[in-house]
């Protein structure tokens, strides 16, 4: 990872508003607590100088010149950008709250705002996005390791994550039952599951659109 990449990848509140007054007390108010931040006069800004790989909490105004904070919240719906939004706006329209709330931001005040509240709120956002960012790694690491797995051993579990009985899986494959045993304890012990339940939560984590891992051997 070189120092750019390095740098984006550091958790920051995105503070993004057209209004230099509030743009100012935002930033007062993450430096009173440590955060880390960037600012950006608009949407648009904001989305060319690159979103993908970002880590943090956004905090957005709703009414900005080019792009509102709503179609903002749209665009990175469509780039696949999951940050925490929590909108600050003096236009608090119940339609424009309900927007954005079923759009998944994080909270929505309305100008003038509670200081105290609204940094609770973003400390919020840093978590729910660090806790994010930490289950797509362990996902990312499982998904490697079933990757490792060998041919059979795929096709085992297979039949492990299909509810098959150890038995049933053995006439499949043409194994003998104490083969598939061991076939299936070798698959937990790479995994480091404890038990089947925790083996398939693993699969459905790391491989949310459910692929056959048959499939994977024939590639």
């Amino acid at each position: 990872m070189n120092q750019k990449q390095s740098e984006r990848a550091v958790p920051k509140v995105y503070l993004i508003d057209d209004d230099p007054v509030v743009t100012f007390l935002l930033v007062d108010l993450a430096e009173s607590v440590n955060l880390p931040y960037e600012v950006y006069e608009s949407a648009v800004k904001f989305l060319d100088h690159g979103v993908e790989g970002l880590e943090g909490c956004i905090v957005t105004d709703l009414r900005m010149p080019g792009m509102s904070g709503l179609e903002l919240q749209d665009e990175l719906h469509k780039r696949g950008v999951n940050l925490p939004i929590i909108f600050v706006s003096a236009y608090a329209e119940v339609q424009s709250v309900v927007r954005a709330m079923r759009g998944g931001a994080l909270d929505f005040f309305q100008k003038p705002f509670s200081s105290q509240q609204l940094i609770e709120r973003i400390q919020d956002g840093l978590r729910i996005d660090r806790e994010r960012a930490e289950l797509l790694a362990r996902n990312r690491r499982m998904g490697e390791r079933i990757a490792q797995l060998t041919p059979r051993e795929k096709e085992v579990l297979q039949g492990i994550f299909e509810g098959k009985l150890t038995k049933v899986i053995a006439e499949e494959l043409g194994i003998g039952v104490r083969t598939a045993e061991t076939y299936r304890q070798l698959i937990m012990q790479k995994l480091q599951a404890g038990s089947v339940a925790e083996l398939v939560r693993f699969v459905i984590e790391a491989m949310p659109e459910h692929r056959s891992f048959s499939a994977d051997v024939r590639e």
